[in-house]
């Protein structure tokens, strides 16, 4: 997050342009702001706006650098603005991801690795931002806030504004003057309308889009049109500003203020303004001579290598120590600090004042960007995916104690673990108005109508292989994270999660049902009774407020009984043994032997199964189903491993291929439990 600093030159009216040490001051309080935020620092709750600050100075300082060119030559050199800044940030970033990868393959297994290598890839590649974006919309996605590469989003955005901006600037200063602004003016406004629209429909968006932050680094480049092109004048005014604009961004990222990440977000770019034109125009003032002391500007100096660093030594100390955040924190400062100090003064440095570099032109524009591209296809591929044990762990999970003992247990040499935490079934659902897109495959026999969440996914290539052996047609209802009761929500799905969810469950069952007609209607969900986890996400959509026990068995009864006006035979599948409190295939990939990861079959059932045994005691047409004698064969525990199958791929779904191999005995159960005998009746 380094913009460099340009060449002096003095501007027709407005200030002169020369290096400001207060500004690289204002990069050390940017970046120790986001550092303190990151290690959860109780005074540093608003410390993201560290990157509202970053964005400013960037556009601030990049169209200085560039005004000073246009000035100085009546022209830009895009190619050479191109390999200076290429100079200046993959190297130090190509370093930092190859780093990384390293240390997690030492303290990570595989099976978190994998998930990462796209992370990985986008921050080389300059659009980490939009795949962060994306990933908060995949209900199977890695948590991105544990991504060792997370904070490259912000870096992905500056980079794709210094690629566009200089060819932008270059096309209006030949336009004129007037155009400059007036574009450039237009933009930052459609930006922050951008900003404000999707703060109120994707908060993700409005977060991680570029379309919503460029406004960002456009106000900066404002900024210093105005200050290096108009008369501003002097006086004490504009140290009182300094103050004023310096006290309001510490004031937003102590996160006293309770408000929203976008308005916040406006308020800190306003702040930024009024302290970057400050300390640029008054110089001496006390904030600038602040700002300008010399452990400051040093820090500031290698804030980008600081920024770069932070983020993946707050995850791995996590990963290896238990320990306070003051001590995460103070450990952090001083290891990102020194790696940073250490980049800067061995590969930053040295690299970006090479005169052979400059004599080159482009040359080193196209050569750093085709290592990034070949370490993104090649290094980090080849280092995540290590299938080695870590040689650091801290066994995080609760694993199972007083398990019997159990055969030998021998784990295949080849497993593709890429495979196994990427095995999650296939979704499918229709819209009310749409009834016939529900069927996936149509056979002579009895129509079966599958109808759940990601657990339910699990097992539809098992039951789509099931209708094709028995010819049964499939219909299927499959939202990820979508409960089958049509009066509950889970607040945890993202906001395109929930708007699927919402048109596959609300008004659908009396809407398509009866086009669809099923004989049979499988319920599967993963159980949501635990008060501790689901209390808060488990809300009703009418929003009548209920204990999580009442609103789970009112809304099942409501949907149950729409279920029996319409269809022959509701079948409700019990919990399928998981292992809950740890990782399966983290534990297969890390421990010596995969006994260590069987789960005891747990005595008795949720409340959720309860309440069906309730329901199917009631009425005839509705009975429960228990598929773990198919998936547990081993009872009275579940191996993680049954024959070649590995037989979780987390700590609450089965892998699809693993379902699909235990379909006989899954069909052996259906059929003892007569699931097809109303159909036959019919």
């Amino acid at each position: 997050m380094d913009a460099g600093s340009g060449p002096g030159a003095t501007y027709p009216h407005g200030v002169s342009w020369s290096y400001r040490p207060a500004l690289d001051g204002l990069r050390t309080v940017a970046v120790y702001a986001v550092l303190l935020f990151h290690t959860g620092h109780p005074w540093a709750l608003g410390g993201f706006v560290g990157v509202d600050l970053f964005f400013v100075l960037s556009g601030f300082l990049v169209t200085s650098v560039l005004l000073s060119e246009i000035d100085r030559t009546g022209t830009l050199r895009v190619g050479m603005f191109y390999a200076r800044r290429v100079r200046r940030l993959l190297p130090a970033a190509v370093v930092a991801i190859v780093a990384t990868c390293a240390v997690f393959v030492l303290i990570s297994p595989v099976t978190d690795r994998v998930e990462i290598v796209n992370d990985a890839q986008s921050a080389l590649l300059w659009f980490a931002n939009w795949h962060f974006l994306g990933e908060s919309g995949d209900y199977f996605a890695t948590e991105v806030d544990r991504s060792p590469f997370l904070h490259f989003w912000s870096l992905s955005i500056e980079e794709q504004f210094y690629v566009a901006f200089p060819v932008l600037l270059l096309f209006l200063t030949k336009a004129g003057r007037r155009w400059t602004v007036k574009v450039l003016g237009v933009l930052l406004l459609a930006s922050v309308a951008a900003q404000v629209y999707w703060s109120q429909v994707d908060p993700t968006h409005a977060y991680y889009g570029t379309d919503a932050r460029i406004y960002q680094p456009l106000a900066g480049a404002v900024l210093a049109l105005v200050v290096h092109r108009l008369p501003l004048g002097g006086g004490r005014r504009w140290a009182t500003a300094a103050l004023a604009g310096l006290a309001a961004f510490l004031f937003l990222s102590s996160g006293i203020l309770d408000i929203a990440p976008a308005w916040r977000g406006l308020a800190a770019t306003l702040a930024a303004v009024t302290v970057i034109a400050s300390v640029s125009v008054a110089d001496r003032s006390l904030v600038a001579r602040a700002l300008s002391q010399p452990v400051l500007v040093f820090l500031g100096k290698i804030s980008y290598g600081t920024y770069l660093w932070h983020w993946p030594v707050i995850l791995a100390l996590q990963e290896v120590l238990a320990t306070s955040p003051r001590v995460i924190a103070v450990l952090t400062v001083a290891l990102s600090t020194g790696l940073a100090a250490l980049s800067y003064e061995v590969l930053e440095k040295p690299i970006r004042t090479a005169s052979l570099l400059d004599r080159l032109r482009w040359a080193p524009a196209v050569a750093g960007v085709a290592v990034s591209a070949l370490v993104a296809v090649t290094v980090v591929p080849g280092l995540l995916n290590l299938d080695r044990r870590p040689a650091l762990t801290t066994g995080d999970g609760e694993r199972p104690d007083d398990v019997p003992s159990q055969r030998p247990l021998a784990l295949p040499d080849d497993v593709d673990w890429e495979a196994v935490v990427s095995d999650h079934g296939a979704t499918g659902w229709c819209r009310a108005d749409n009834p016939e897109g529900c069927v996936v495959h149509e056979g002579s026999g009895p129509h079966v109508l599958l109808v759940g969440d990601s657990q339910a996914q699990s097992l539809v290539p098992m039951f789509e292989t099931l209708a094709e052996e028995h010819d049964l047609t499939l219909s299927l209802n499959v939202v990820p994270g979508c409960m089958w009761q049509e009066d509950l929500y889970n607040t945890k799905l993202s906001e395109e999660g929930q708007q699927s969810c919402e048109a596959a469950r609300v008004g659908w069952y009396d809407a398509a049902l009866p086009a669809l007609d099923p004989d049979v209607v499988v319920l599967m969900v993963r159980p949501r009774d635990d008060e501790a986890e689901w209390a808060k996400s488990v809300r009703r959509r009418d929003g009548v407020k209920q204990p999580l026990d009442r609103m789970t068995l009112q809304a099942s009864r409501a949907t149950l009984r729409t279920l029996e006006r319409l269809v022959p035979r509701t079948m409700i599948v019990n919990r399928i043994v998981m292992p809950e409190t740890f990782d399966p295939a983290d534990c297969l990939t890390t421990s010596p032997d995969p006994r260590d990861c069987v789960v005891p079959v747990p005595v008795g059932g949720t409340t959720s199964d309860g309440f069906a045994q309730t329901e199917a005691t009631r009425s005839p047409k509705v009975d429960v189903l228990d598929l773990n004698p198919a998936f547990c064969p081993d009872a009275p525990v579940c191996l993680p491993v049954v024959g070649d199958e590995v037989v979780w791929r987390d700590d609450h779904h089965v892998t699809a291929t693993y379902a699909t191999s235990r379909r006989e005995a899954v069909w052996k159960i259906l059929t003892e439990a007569g699931l097809f005998e109303a159909a036959e009746g019919t």
